[in-house]
This record gives structure tokens, sequence and C-alpha cells, in this order.
């Protein structure tokens, strides 16, 4: 490997269980409800 590929390497930490080298990316969403839980627009 070149210098600069190594030295832009050893900034990065690889996460120890997993190995992943990037954050995982969590999508969520929360739908609005009314008193009794029950949505409250047009879903589907």
């Amino acid at each position: 490997m070149h210098f600069d590929t190594l030295a832009l390497r050893a900034t990065h930490l690889s996460d120890p269980t997993t190995g992943a080298v990037v954050p995982p990316i969590h999508l969520a969403t929360t739908f609005a409800r009314d008193e009794v839980n029950e949505l409250t627009g047009p879903y589907i």
C-alpha cells in the first residue's frame, strides 16, 4: 500500500464485533396516533 492509503486507514477504526468500517444506518419513522392508539392519517 502507498503511504497515503496507510495514513488514511490508520485514522479509521473498525467495529470490534462486526468488523464494520462504516456506522450502520437505522431507518425509523413515527406515525401520529389518536387517543385510542389508531393511526390518524390515510395510511395503508
